[in-house]
C-alpha cells in the first residue's frame, strides 16, 4: 500500500469514525407531512415508541391553540420520547389520504396515538397541559 493509499484510508476511517459519533435526530422535533409519517412508522417499527400523528392546517384557529399547548414546556417534555409527525392534508394528494382514508378525519386539528402493534387512538385536543397529558397513562 502507498503512503497516499494510507493517507485516503486512514481519512475515510476517521470521517466513518466521525458520522457513527453523531447522534440521532432527536425525537422531540416532529416529521412533516407524508414522508415525515411513512419515516416515524419505520422507526416506531425499529425503535418500539409510539407515534403522535398530528393533521393540521395553517388557517386553522383551534390548531394553533393546540401548537400552544404542544410547545408547553410540560407538555415538551412528557412527549419527548414520542415520535411526533404533523401532517397538514392540504399540501398533497398522499397527506389529505391519510387525513381521509386512513384516519378517517374530517376537522381539526386530529390527533391520534399509534402504539406499538396495535391501531391509532384518537386523542382529544382539549388543555390544560395535565388533563391533556392524561390520555397518555402514567
Amino acid at each position: 500500500m502507498t503512503q497516499r493509499t494510507r493517507g485516503t484510508v486512514c481519512a475515510l476511517v476517521i470521517g466513518i469514525a466521525l458520522v457513527a459519533a453523531l447522534p440521532r435526530p432527536a425525537r422531540a422535533s416532529w416529521y412533516e407531512d407524508a414522508a415525515g409519517y411513512e419515516y416515524a412508522l419505520r422507526r416506531q417499527r425499529s425503535d418500539h415508541v409510539p407515534v403522535l400523528v398530528y393533521f393540521r392546517t395553517d388557517w386553522c384557529p383551534h390548531c394553533r391553540v393546540l401548537d400552544g399547548l404542544l410547545d408547553m414546556p410540560e407538555v415538551r417534555s412528557r412527549l419527548s420520547d414520542y415520535l411526533k409527525v404533523r401532517i397538514n392534508p392540504e399540501h398533497g394528494a398522499a397527506e389529505r389520504r391519510l387525513f381521509e382514508k386512513e384516519y378517517g378525519s374530517r376537522g381539526y386539528p386530529a390527533l391520534f396515538l399509534r402504539a406499538d402493534g396495535r391501531g391509532a387512538a384518537r386523542l382529544s385536543p382539549a388543555g390544560p397541559p395535565a388533563r391533556f397529558l392524561a390520555q397518555f397513562g402514567r
